[in-house]
């Protein structure tokens, strides 16, 4: 177990990579957003955008498995994605679920001096993942967070093979977006917005933002991480209720103070993120 404990914290300084899908309307032949050739101003000042995750689910009765009824392990690592971070507390809850019983529970990691286990300034757990399946035996997987401030779970599935004393869910195999499994926003993907400020003359910096809007409602933001002077394909999750939606993306510019509305339009539609153990 200590080899395995080593073997994992030299894994937590590889940067995870979230697999992006599009699914966004107004698209061309290449899957890139449809853009107008003008930019409508909708006000002045910065915004104050965020997505309202706050849900009324009860805490789950989860229990921690009983190591001595298993004969095999393997470790799970896994990391909660920049749109969750700001709802992060000790409180929090992960379980690792194999053909639907509970095999793992977790809060989150903490080093030996008692501060939280991070790289990359990301929030991390480890999970031990008891079973007696053999490595021949297709396994079904499903992943669940429990947000203790924002009272919602969020889960995403799997599948693969049970090996035993492995590492998974880090470097080259990792985890997908378990934002995505929102319970209040069932239909929620991760799309790329195709968008270029200074095809319209404006002046991007850091402090610009991207949103979402299904009418009043704020549905998906840029993570403070995410810069718009970068790169021209931004990914934005998207948090959907139902099929066919549409959302509007805005643009705040930070040098002339404004929002516009950029002219793209999203359709939500269902994607279940999968993983695999393999």
């Amino acid at each position: 177990m200590e080899e395995a404990m080593k073997k994992i914290f030299m894994m937590m300084a590889i940067t995870s990579m979230v697999l992006m899908s599009t699914a966004c309307s107004g698209s061309d032949d290449e899957g890139n957003n449809v853009q107008q050739k003008s930019l409508t101003v909708v006000s002045s000042g910065r915004p104050d955008w965020h997505v309202d995750l706050t849900y009324n689910e009860t805490t789950p009765d989860w229990q921690a498995p009983d190591p001595s009824l298993y004969e095999n392990w393997f470790i799970m690592m896994f990391h909660v994605q920049d749109e969750l971070k700001a709802y992060f507390s000790d409180d929090d809850m992960v379980a690792v679920f194999i053909n639907d019983e509970l095999r793992a529970l977790s809060h989150p990691a903490r080093s030996m001096d008692g501060s939280q286990t991070a790289a990359g300034d990301s929030i991390y757990y480890i999970l031990k993942v008891y079973g007696n399946e053999s490595a021949e035996l297709d396994i079904q997987v499903t992943l669940k967070l429990w947000s203790a401030m924002l009272h919602q779970t969020f889960t995403i599935k799997g599948n693969g093979k049970f090996i035993n004393e492995a590492v998974t869910g880090a470097g080259s195999n990792p985890m997908p977006n378990i934002s995505l499994g929102s319970s209040k926003y069932p239909v929620t993907s991760l799309v790329n917005v195709n968008f270029r400020p200074a095809e319209y003359g404006l002046e991007t910096s850091d402090d610009d933002l991207l949103a979402a809007f299904v009418g009043n409602e704020c549905r998906g933001t840029i993570p403070p991480t995410v810069s718009l002077t970068s790169s021209n394909q931004i990914p934005l999750v998207v948090f959907g209720k139902k099929e066919g939606e549409t959302a509007c993306v805005l643009y705040y510019n930070a040098k002339s103070n404004t929002v516009y509305n950029t002219g793209i339009t999203l359709q939500t539609a269902r994607k279940e993120e999968q993983f695999s153990l393999d």
